[in-house]
């Protein structure tokens, strides 16, 4: 083989050899290197220490609950399942909240925490059936939007503009739905009322409920249905009948789909 043909050869042959032991180290590099992170979930590779603590609550009690539980993780990583744990934990400890909010911010290294009450539209005083296994005869509880009882309120009071008792724990979701809507209504009848008892006894309508007024009448409400014009007509029956009725009502509204409005006297029937 000639000279140069031969320094050439030689050449050539050893780029390639480093070309491959070039490609070699690289893939043993990634190798290690995806070995080393194989361990680390993208939760766990994407977190942040946390270095702030931001709390809105609508209790003391609450506030110190959610500084207490973050008092062992600041100044360390704090995960998105931390988070989620977090919150779940205060839902559980406290039924009264509606749902708790966990956010981390990047940036600050801040977690804030948002603790948000269930909206409550009555309190409501236990009787027979409707008292759960750990309540008290004639203990009060309040009634959630979404018709749960709950024995705390972090939120407003719920006006208290008459008082409301329960015989049964069922159908309560469609009972506060209705008393969201006829408490601010209530306040324009002609006579306040002072008792709704639910469902009403003797009634034989599980959805039917029962309302005292001041003036000593009592109505038989039937379906929650047709709110605000039961309330117009219900002033309409107690204008007409006070001069042609002496002594309380006995209002019966049941048929008001009807078109029925049934009045007697409350001795009577």
């Amino acid at each position: 083989m000639r000279v140069k043909v031969r320094y050439r050869f030689l050449r050539n042959a050893g780029l390639t050899l480093s070309v491959c032991a070039a490609a070699v180290l690289i893939v043993f590099s990634g190798l290690r290197a995806a070995r080393a992170l194989s361990g680390l979930s993208p939760g766990r590779f994407l977190a942040f220490k946390a270095g702030e603590l931001s709390v809105e609550s609508p209790s003391r009690e609450v506030s110190a609950e959610i500084e207490r539980r973050m008092s062992g993780k600041m100044g360390s990583a704090f995960f998105s399942s931390d988070a989620a744990a977090l919150a779940a934990g205060l839902k559980t400890d406290f039924p009264s909240l509606n749902r708790v909010e966990v956010e981390r911010s990047f940036l600050r290294g801040r977690v804030s925490v948002k603790a948000v009450p269930e909206s409550v539209v009555a309190k409501v005083r236990l009787l027979q059936a409707a008292r759960p296994p750990d309540a008290a005869p004639g203990e009060e509880r309040y009634l959630a939007e979404d018709g749960r009882l709950l024995t705390e309120n972090y939120g407003p009071e719920p006006a208290d503009i008459f008082g409301v008792e329960l015989r049964s724990g069922e159908g309560l979701a469609r009972l506060a739905v209705f008393l969201k809507e006829f408490s601010p209504l209530s306040s324009g009848l002609l006579s306040r009322p002072v008792k709704l008892e639910y469902p009403s006894p003797g009634s034989g309508r599980e959805s039917t409920c029962r309302l005292e007024l001041a003036n000593g009448a009592s109505v038989l409400w039937g379906d929650f249905e047709f709110t605000e014009a039961k309330v117009s007509r219900l002033n309409e029956v107690l204008a007409d009948a006070s001069g042609r009725v002496k002594g309380p009502l006995r209002v019966d509204m049941r048929y008001f789909g009807d078109g029925k409005v049934f009045v007697s006297k409350a001795g009577d029937i």
